[in-house]
């Protein structure tokens, strides 16, 4: 499935929802999801190599799923392929793609709430673990005479509307968001002290914030 996604951080999680409220439309309940994410040997993000993830998600009412989830990232073109399918037995799923030379690269829990408009647009709101804030994802599906550039614009407007005004694009996955702000606390110097506690007592609460 072709698709062409914006992600940004917000600023505000009960603003944006107030705003979508104010024109009727109501997020489902949160819930959680966790991915395991998988790439081949050798992986090279800039040549839309496909990332497998292991994605187990738990509703609120307790219910829990697991779904293996394809995406392909073409760089110079901004469009995204993803396929995604209910997967049985997660054990063996693992095995399969360790079997296939796949290698474990990074996983991602968040809390997320998700928004359908229509058939073709689906609007998240995430919480990261280990990212401060909130950051904000909406998908269209393609159509034929759609090109991926124009299908971005569109949804850049759309933050536009919900009153989102400084849309700053992040292509970096959240795996790779994940990655950077661990390696940001790493370099944090010793003190002699608790260097993270000191350094966020120094810095403020935020500081290190992902765009």
């Amino acid at each position: 499935m072709k698709k062409a996604i914006i992600k940004t951080k917000i600023h505000s999680r009960v603003g944006f929802f107030e705003t979508l409220d104010s024109i009727g439309f109501n997020f489902e309940p949160d819930y959680w999801q966790h991915d395991r994410i998988f790439v081949p040997k050798n992986y090279d993000r800039n040549r839309a190599y496909p990332r497998l993830s292991l994605r187990t998600v738990v509703r609120k009412d307790g219910e829990t799923l697991y779904a293996l989830v394809m995406r392909q990232h073409f760089t110079q073109n901004n469009l995204d392929i993803i396929n995604r399918t209910l997967v049985g037995d997660y054990t063996e799923a693992a095995h399969i793609l360790y079997s296939l030379g796949y290698e474990f690269k990074a996983e991602v829990s968040r809390r997320r709430s998700e928004l359908a408009m229509g058939e073709t647009v689906r609007i998240y709101v995430d919480k990261i673990d280990g990212l401060d804030g909130y950051y904000a994802k909406i998908e269209t599906i393609l159509d034929k005479n759609e090109t991926p550039d124009e299908a971005r614009e569109d949804l850049i407007q759309s933050f536009h509307v919900l009153g989102v005004e400084d849309v700053v694009p992040i292509n970096k996955t959240y795996g790779e968001l994940v990655e950077s702000a661990a390696h940001d606390i790493e370099d944090i110097p010793e003190t002699g002290h608790n260097s993270l506690s000191d350094a966020n007592s120094q810095m403020g609460e935020g500081h290190l914030s992902i765009r």
